[in-house]
C-alpha cells in the first residue's frame, strides 16, 4: 500500500512522508505500558530517565522514516542575462551592453546574490552559470550568428535557474526573433513566477534596401526564354544599380549604354525588375541578383547593409543525358577507350581533371552520373567528397569508381565520406599476407597559428587513411614527462583508442628532436611492416638530430616527411628540410592561412605511403567469375576476358550486390571485382579493375567492352525530368513550402502517384521529403530551410499509367531553393512593443539602461524560496546512539548520589591542592621568620640547612592543619552523641539516648559471605523483571 500525504511543517522543520509519525501513536502508549513491569526494579529517578531516554528514540526514528528537511529562507537574488548576440543588432549597440554592465551601481548586489549568463543567436548557451563570484558579462558566442531564437535563450535560463534562491531574467535584444515562440517561453516563465526584465536594444536604420527576391522557374526547356523577376524593397527613394549574373556572367540588362546593369530608381516599398532569359544550354542555370547603391563622397546612399544586397535562383533546364569523367590529366591512356565506347553509345561525355572538377553539389546537378577513373581521395578536397556522396543519395546523381593503384582503398578512400557510397568494403580482412604499413607522427604544433586544433586534426586525418590492419603510433613532448609516446605503435584497429589518444595530446614545446627520433626509430625498427614512415609536424625550432641517427634511419628503410608550419627563421626550415633529404622523406613548406587548410590533405597522402598494400598483380592474369542473371547491367554478357590485377576489397553486407568476383583457391571465397546497389536516390556501381591496358589489356579488344560499359553507366544514370511536371518553391519564413504539379502522358491531371525525394542543405547533410496530395494533380511537402545558401531538391516519381510501356510512368524533378542571406540581414528596427508585452505578461520591467539607476536584483515582489536541506540521515544516527544509551540504562545499575559525590570530592580535592601550593609557599616564609624570631630571643644560633628544615616543618603542619578546619578531631568523634555525615552524606536522626549496639564479635565472615550472595540474587531478579 503507498501511502501519501502533504508534507507537514513544523517551524523550520518539515517532514515529506508525515504519515509515519502515526506510529507515534502507537509505539508511545506500548511503551510506557511495558516500562510499568519491566523497569519495576529501578529506582524511581533511573525509571525516568530510562521512559525519557526509550521515548526520545522513537521520537527520532520516527521523524527519520518520515523524511525530515530542514528549512531555511534564503535571502539571494539571482539574475540571469539573456544577451541577444545576433548580427541583427548593430556592433555599437552590442559595445553599449558590455559598458552597461561594466557600470553597475555595486550598492545594488548583495553579497549572496548570483548573476549568471546566456548569450543566444541561432541556438542558445550558457556563458556563465548563475553565481555570486560572476561579475562580468561576456559576449562570446561559440554558435552562428545569423539567426534569433530568443525563446530558446529564456527556456534555457530557466533550467539553469538555481532552485535556492529567488530568480529574475533580463532580456537584453532588440525584439526580433527569426525562429522560436517567445511568448510561450515568457508563459512558462510566469507559470514559474519568474519575472522577466527586459532592456531593449533600439535601433532603426535610417535607408536600407534588401533584394528580397529572385523569382526564377525551377525547370525549363532548352532554348525557352524565362522571365526573372528581381524584387528589391527600399524604406526610401534613393538610386542605384541592378546587376544580373547567370553562371557568374553578367547579363547585359541595358543594351542602350555601355554598362551592363541597369540604372534604377527605388520608390518607397517593393520594387519589381523583370528580365528575359533564354536558357542556351542543358543543366543548372545559377542566377545572382546584385543591387549597387549610389555612392556620393564615397558614402553608399540609401544602404547600410551589405549583407543584404544580393539574391540568388537555380532553375534546372532538362537536356539529353550528360555524364561527367573524371581522370589524371597526365594519364590520358586510362579513360581513352571508356570514353570512346561512351560516345558511340551516344553517351555525351565531359572530361576533366580532379582540379576542374564540378565545385559545389549544384554544378553536379548538370551531370546525370560522374565516372572516376582510377582517382586517389587526395585530390579531393573534403567538401567535394562529402558532394560527392550528397550527390548520390540525396540528388539520385549515379557514380561509377574504376579501379587502378590510385583507386579504392589503395588510394585513401578508407575512411572518406565517400567510403559508405560504395556497394564494396574496402578495408577487406587480411586473406593472404599483405604487408602492412607503420607510421609514426610526431606533433609539435604548439606554436604555429591555432596549433592545438591544426595537431590533433592532422594526426586524425593521417590515422583515418590507414587500415585497421596498419600501424600507427603518435608522441610528444610535455612539460612533465618529457619526450613520450601518446599512442605507442600498434594496430589502428576500429581507431577508437589511437583517436583518444589524439585528443588527450597536451603539446609542451619540443626543445631537441634527437629524444622523439629515437624513440621513434626504436618502435620502427621492431615492427613487422613492409612500408615504415615518419611524420613531423613543427615549426623547426628544436634542435636537429645528430646525422648518426638519421643514418640509422635511413639504414632501416624508414623514410622521414617533414612538414613545417610558420618556421621562425630561414635556419628553420633548412633544417627541416635537411631532414627529410637525408631520410628519403619529402619536406611540405606551410606559411600561410590557405596553407593551413592544406594540412589534413598533406597528411592523408603522406599516410598513403604506408598503408597495407592493396593491391593484386599477376602476369598470368585470372579469368573473373561472373553470377548469371543477378543483374540486368550484365544481360547479354555471358563471360569476360582475363585481367591482370585489381585492388583488393570485401563483399558489403546489405542491399549491395556483387555480380563479378576474383576467385582463389577456394570456391566459395573470392575477391569482388563487380558490384552495384542502390545508395539514397542514386546508384552506384563499383569496379575495382582499371579500364585500360595496365590490368585490363584483353578487355580493350573484347567484343563486349563496349555493351558492359553501356549498360553500367546509363543504369546510374539519373531518370530525365518530364516536361509534365512543375516545381514552385514558396518562401515561408525559416521553412519553403513546395508544390509540384503533375501531369500525366495524356496531359491530364496526374493523381495518386507517389513522390519520393530528399533535400540537401548548404551544411552537407539531407533529410527526406515527404509530399501529400492536396488537389488533383497537386502535391505539397514543407522544409526546412533556415540555414543561408543553396537547397537542392531531387525527387523520383512513379504512377500507374496504361498509356506507357509496362503500365509505370517514372520520372525525376529537381529544384532548386536559395537563401542568400539570412533573415537577420531583413530587420531594419527594434521591436520595442514585443519586449514591452514580455515584461508586463511576467511581472517584470522595462529598465531605463542607466546602470546606476537600474536595480537588477530588485527584491520586491519576489517570492524567496526556502532552502530544504535533507536531515534524516542525522537524525537516524543521533537515534542509534541514543539506543545505545537506553539499552545502558537499563542493564547497568548506578548510585546517582554516589556519582555526585565522586565529582564533586573530585573538583573539591582539585580546587584544594590548587589552593595549597600558594598557601604552602607563603606558611614557609612566616615559618622562617617565626623560628629567627625565637632563636634570637632565646640566643641560639641555626645554620641556614637547620632553619630551612624547621621552616618546611612548621609550614606543612599549618598547611595540613588549615586543610583540616572543618574535620572532627579524634577526641571529638569520641565525644560525638550521634552518627556524623562524611563527604556531604546526610546523616540519619537518632535518639539520643540510645546506644551503639555492641559488635557481634562471634559473627562468622561466611555468614556475611552469604548475605552478599543474597543481594547478588535479588539483584539479578530486579534486572529479569524488564
Amino acid at each position: 500500500m503507498n501511502l501519501t500525504l502533504a508534507s507537514l511543517v513544523f517551524g523550520p522543520l518539515e517532514f515529506e512522508q508525515p504519515q509515519w509519525l502515526v506510529l507515534l501513536a502507537i509505539l508511545v502508549p506500548l511503551s510506557l505500558w511495558i516500562a510499568r513491569k519491566s523497569l519495576s526494579g529501578l529506582d524511581s529517578g533511573w525509571k525516568y530517565v530510562a521512559i525519557g531516554v526509550r521515548l526520545i528514540v522513537l521520537l527520532l526514528l520516527c521523524g527519520a522514516i518520515a523524511e525530515p528537511l530542514w528549512r531555511k529562507e534564503s535571502k539571494a537574488v539571482a539574475v540571469t542575462a539573456i544577451l541577444d548576440v545576433s548580427e541583427s543588432i548593430p556592433t555599437s549597440e552590442q559595445k553599449k551592453v558590455t559598458e552597461y554592465f561594466r557600470n553597475l551601481n555595486p550598492d545594488s548586489k548583495e553579497r549572496q546574490d548570483e548573476l549568471g549568463v546566456i548569450t543566444t543567436a541561432r541556438d542558445a548557451f550558457v556563458g556563465k552559470l548563475p553565481s555570486a563570484n560572476v561579475t562580468t558579462v561576456e559576449s562570446g558566442h561559440p554558435g552562428t550568428l545569423d539567426a534569433t531564437d530568443l525563446a530558446a535563450g529564456l527556456r534555457l535560463a530557466i533550467a539553469v535557474a538555481p532552485k535556492d534562491a529567488a530568480n529574475r531574467f533580463l532580456l537584453i535584444t532588440d525584439g526580433n526573433q527569426t525562429s522560436g515562440d517567445l511568448l510561450a517561453a515568457a508563459n512558462s516563465a510566469k507559470a514559474l513566477k519568474i519575472p522577466v526584465d527586459v532592456l531593449p536594444i533600439k535601433f532603426e536604420y535610417g535607408g536600407e534596401v534588401l533584394v528580397d527576391q529572385l523569382l526564377a522557374p525551377a525547370a525549363a526547356r532548352e532554348g525557352e526564354t524565362m522571365n526573372v523577376k528581381i524584387v528589391l524593397v527600399s524604406n526610401e527613394p534613393t538610386r542605384g544599380r541592378v546587376n544580373l549574373l547567370l553562371n557568374g556572367q553578367t547579363v547585359d540588362l541595358d543594351p542602350d549604354s555601355d554598362a551592363l546593369g541597369a540604372a534604377v530608381e527605388l520608390r518607397r516599398g517593393q520594387n519589381v525588375l523583370q528580365v528575359p532569359v533564354t536558357a542556351m544550354r542543358s543543366g543548372p542555370q545559377r542566377f545572382e541578383a546584385i543591387f549597387q547603391p549610389e555612392v556620393i563622397g564615397g558614402v553608399a546612399q540609401g544602404d547600410s547593409l551589405p549583407q543584404n544586397n544580393r539574391s540568388a535562383a537555380v532553375t534546372f533546364v532538362a537536356g539529353e543525358g550528360r555524364v561527367l569523367v573524371i581522370r589524371n590529366e597526365n594519364a590520358p591512356q586510362e579513360s581513352e577507350q571508356l570514353i570512346a565506347a561512351l560516345e558511340e553509345s551516344k553517351i555525351v561525355v565531359d572530361v576533366v581533371d580532379p582540379a576542374m572538377s564540378p565545385p559545389n553539389l549544384t554544378d553536379m546537378q548538370a551531370y546525370d552520373a560522374v565516372i572516376l577513373v582510377n582517382q586517389s581521395a587526395y585530390a579531393f578536397s573534403q567538401q567535394q567528397q562529402e558532394d560527392l556522396r550528397q550527390y548520390v543519395n540525396d540528388t539520385g546523381g549515379g557514380l561509377v569508381m574504376i579501379g587502378g593503384p590510385e583507386s579504392f582503398g589503395a588510394g585513401g578512400w578508407i575512411g572518406s565520406p565517400l567510403e559508405e557510397a560504395l556497394p564494396v568494403r574496402l578495408d577487406p580482412p587480411q586473406k593472404r599476407q599483405m604487408p602492412k604499413g607503420a607510421l609514426v607522427i610526431c606533433v609539435h604544433s604548439v606554436e604555429m597559428p591555432e596549433g592545438v586544433y591544426w595537431g590533433k586534426k592532422v594526426s586524425e586525418a593521417a590515422v583515418n587513411r590507414l587500415s585497421r590492419l596498419d600501424l600507427a603510433g603518435i608522441n610528444e613532448y610535455t612539460w612533465q614527462s618529457g619526450h613520450r609516446w601518446v599512442h605507442p605503435l600498434g594496430p589502428v584497429g576500429d581507431g577508437t583508442a589511437i583517436k583518444r589518444a589524439i585528443n588527450a595530446l597536451t603539446f609542451g614545446d619540443m626543445q631537441d628532436f634527437t629524444p622523439s627520433f629515437q624513440l621513434s626509430l626504436n618502435s620502427l625498427k621492431e615492427a613487422e611492416a613492409g612500408q615504415r614512415h615518419m611524420i613531423v609536424i613543427s615549426d623547426g625550432d628544436p634542435s636537429m638530430p645528430p646525422a648518426s641517427l638519421l643514418q640509422q634511419f635511413k639504414d632501416s628503410g624508414i623514410t622521414v616527411s617533414t612538414v613545417e608550419v610558420f618556421p621562425h627563421s630561414g635556419a628553420d626550415s633548412s633544417r627541416m628540410e635537411e631532414i627529410a633529404r637525408l631520410t628519403g622523406g619529402r619536406h611540405y613548406f606551410v606559411n600561410t592561412q590557405a596553407g593551413l587548410a592544406k594540412l589534413p590533405e598533406i597528411f592523408m597522402k603522406e599516410a598513403m605511403t604506408v598503408r597495407r598494400s592493396l593491391i593484386w598483380e599477376s602476369g598470368k592474369g585470372v579469368v573473373p567469375s561472373l553470377l548469371p542473371g543477378a543483374s540486368t547491367t550484365l544481360r547479354g554478357v555471358s563471360s569476360v576476358p582475363v585481367i591482370n590485377g585489381y585492388v583488393v576489397t570485401a563483399e558489403r553486407e546489405g542491399l549491395a550486390l556483387t555480380t563479378a568476383k576474383v576467385i582463389g583457391a577456394d570456391p566459395d571465397q573470392g575477391d569482388p571485382l563487380l558490384a552495384q546497389w542502390q545508395y539514397g536516390l542514386g546508384r552506384v556501381v563499383a569496379y575495382t579493375s582499371d579500364a585500360s591496358t595496365k590490368w585490363n589489356a584483353s578487355w580493350v579488344a573484347w567484343q563486349g567492352y563496349r555493351q558492359f560499359w553501356e549498360q553500367h553507366v546509363r543504369w546510374t544514370m539519373r531518370p530525365q525530368g518530364s516536361a509534365n511536371i512543375r516545381v514552385l518553391t514558396e518562401n515561408k519564413g525559416d521553412n519553403t513550402l513546395v508544390t509540384i504539379e503533375a501531369l500525366d502522358s495524356k496531359g491530364e491531371r496526374l493523381s495518386f502517384a507517389n513522390f519520393r525525394g530528399r533535400l540537401a542543405k548548404p551544411d552537407g547533410t539531407g533529410v527526406s521529403v515527404e509530399f501529400t496530395q492536396t488537389a488533383p494533380g497537386r502535391y505539397q511537402a514543407t522544409v526546412a530551410t533556415e540555414l543561408a545558401g543553396s537547397y537542392v531538391l531531387s525527387t523520383r516519381y512513379a504512377a500507374s499509367d496504361s498509356n506507357v510501356a509496362g503500365g509505370i510512368l517514372e520520372g525525376a524533378v529537381q529544384a532548386a531553393i536559395s537563401r542568400p542571406f539570412a533573415d537577420e540581414y531583413r530587420v531594419l528596427r527594434d521591436n520595442t512593443a514585443l519586449l514591452t508585452q514580455i515584461a508586463e505578461l511576467t511581472g517584470g520591467r522595462v529598465l531605463s539602461g542607466d546602470p546606476q539607476r537600474d536595480g537588477l536584483w530588485e527584491r520586491t515582489a519576489l517570492e524567496m524560496p526556502v532552502a530544504k536541506t535533507p536531515i534524516w540521515l542525522t537524525v537516524a544516527i543521533i537515534g542509534l546512539i541514543l539506543f545505545v544509551l537506553d539499552v545502558g540504562v537499563r542493564r547497568v545499575r548506578l548510585d546517582l548520589q554516589m556519582v555526585l559525590n565522586v565529582f564533586r570530592r573530585a573538583f573539591g580535592k582539585s580546587t584544594v591542592t590548587t589552593g595549597n601550593v600558594g598557601g604552602l609557599r607563603a606558611a614557609r616564609e612566616q615559618a622562617r621568620a617565626k623560628i629567627q624570631a625565637r632563636a634570637t630571643t632565646s640566643g641560639t644560633q641555626l645554620s641556614a640547612d637547620e632553619l630551612a628544615r624547621q621552616a618546611k616543618d612548621e609550614a606543612q603542619r599549618v598547611v595540613s592543619t588549615a586543610g583540616r578546619k572543618f574535620e572532627a578531631s579524634t577526641e571529638q568523634l569520641k565525644s560525638a552523641a550521634g552518627p556524623i555525615a562524611m563527604g556531604g552524606a546526610d546523616a540519619k536522626p537518632q535518639k539520643i539516648e540510645e546506644k551503639a549496639r555492641p559488635i557481634d564479635q562471634s559473627q562468622q565472615p561466611g555468614e556475611g559471605m552469604s548475605r552478599l550472595m543474597q543481594a547478588k540474587k535479588k539483584a539479578r531478579d530486579g534486572m529479569g523483571d524488564e
